[in-house]
C-alpha cells in the first residue's frame, strides 16, 4: 500500500481494522448481550421481510416510517430551525453562534428514498450536545420522484453554500450514514474535483460504497443481516439509478478517485452486507494516500447508531465525537 509503514494518527490502534466494540469491562459487552438479541430479533420481523422480493416505494417507505413513529413514542421532540443554505431548505440544530468553533453537516440513510425524521432529528441533537457545534441535517430530495444526482447535487450545494456564508471548509465535519454515507463520500470527491477545499473529515456510517454488488459479505452475511436483503441492490438501482453505470463514482463510489480526500472514518457492523463495501473502500482510500480507518461492530443491525439505549451506540458516540474533536484541531 502506498501508505504502508506510515504512522496514521487517525487509524486505531488495532489496526489495520478497529474492534470497534471491545472494552476493557466486561460487564459492559456482557449487559447489553440480551439486548442487542431483541433488537436483532424484531429488525429481523419487521424490516428483512421487506427484502423478499423488489418492493414498491410506498411499502418501504410506510414500514420505516412507522417504526420511526414508534421508536419517538414518550421522547421529548425535536425542533429544528430551517433555513436555506445554497439554495436547499435545510434544518439547523444546535446554537447559531458555535459555528465559530466547527459546523457538522448531517446527511441522512434511508435507500434514497427515505428519511426517518424523529430519529435523525435526535441523533443530530445528541452530537450537537456532545460536541457543542450546531449540525445543519440536509432533507435532500428523495428518489424515485427525485432520481440521481438530485439528492447529491443539494448536499454539495449545503457544503458550497457554507463555504460561500464564510464557513471555513477545514471547520466543516459532514457526517452520512448509509445512502447519505455513499453521498458524503461522492460529495467529497466532487469537491475536489470542482476545485473547492475538503472538509476538516467525514464520518461514513454503513456506506454501500459498490452498487455493483461485488463484495463477498453480500452473499456471506445475507442470512445474518438483520436488517437489509440482496433485494435491496435491484431495487436502489430501480428507483435511484435510473441509465446510469452502475460503477459511476457518484453512484459507486469505491470506483472514484481516493487521492486527496479528507481523512474519513468508516463503521460498520460485521454482520451486515455493506461490511465489505466499507473494507474495500478503506483499501482503496489507503492505497490512494488517504487516511481512512475502520470500525467493525460485532452482531449489530445496520441502524444501530440511532439506537441510544445499546451500549454499542453510546460507545459509538463517544468514539465520533473524539474523531470529530481530533479533525477540527489538526485544522485550527
Amino acid at each position: 500500500m502506498a501508505n504502508a509503514g506510515k504512522k496514521n494518527e487517525w487509524a486505531s490502534p488495532l489496526s489495520p481494522y478497529r474492534a470497534a466494540n471491545l472494552h476493557p469491562h466486561a460487564s459492559f459487552i456482557s449487559s447489553g448481550t440480551m439486548t442487542r438479541i431483541l433488537v436483532n430479533l424484531l429488525f429481523k420481523l419487521w424490516f428483512k421481510p421487506l427484502w423478499r422480493a423488489v418492493p414498491p416505494v410506498s411499502s418501504v417507505r410506510a414500514r420505516f416510517l412507522w417504526a420511526d413513529r414508534m421508536a419517538s413514542l414518550g421522547r421529548k421532540k425535536i425542533t429544528p430551525q430551517y433555513r436555506d443554505i445554497g439554495g436547499v431548505p435545510v434544518e439547523w440544530i444546535g446554537a447559531e453562534g458555535a459555528m465559530q468553533k466547527g459546523v457538522v453537516i448531517y446527511l441522512h440513510g434511508g435507500g434514497f428514498a427515505v428519511r426517518a425524521i424523529y430519529s435523525d432529528r435526535r441523533f443530530c441533537r445528541d452530537i450537537s450536545l456532545r460536541s457543542g457545534l450546531p449540525v445543519v441535517l440536509v432533507p435532500y430530495r428523495l428518489a424515485p420522484e427525485y432520481p440521481y444526482p438530485h439528492g447529491l447535487n443539494d448536499c454539495c450545494r449545503v457544503y458550497e453554500g457554507l463555504i460561500g456564508e464564510g464557513v471555513p471548509a477545514g471547520s466543516i465535519v459532514i457526517v452520512g450514514h448509509s445512502a447519505g454515507a455513499s453521498y458524503a463520500l461522492a460529495l467529497l470527491m466532487r469537491a475536489r474535483q470542482e476545485g473547492l477545499p475538503q472538509p476538516a473529515a467525514a464520518i461514513v456510517l454503513s456506506a454501500p460504497t459498490d452498487m455493483t454488488a461485488q463484495s463477498p459479505s453480500i452473499v456471506a452475511n445475507a442470512r445474518r443481516d438483520a436488517m437489509l436483503g440482496p433485494n435491496i441492490w435491484p431495487w436502489a438501482r430501480k428507483i435511484y439509478v435510473g441509465t446510469m453505470p452502475l460503477s459511476h463514482p457518484e453512484i459507486s463510489p469505491l470506483f472514484g478517485d481516493w487521492s486527496g480526500l479528507a481523512p474519513i472514518s468508516f463503521h460498520v457492523s460485521d454482520s451486515e452486507m455493506l461490511l465489505d463495501d466499507s473494507r474495500r473502500a478503506v483499501e482503496r482510500a489507503r492505497e490512494s494516500g488517504t487516511q481512512a480507518d475502520l470500525s467493525i461492530w460485532k452482531g449489530l443491525p445496520h441502524n444501530f447508531y440511532f439506537l441510544d439505549f445499546l451500549p454499542e451506540s453510546r460507545q459509538f458516540r463517544e468514539q465520533m465525537l473524539g474523531f470529530i474533536e481530533r479533525a477540527l484541531a489538526r485544522t485550527e
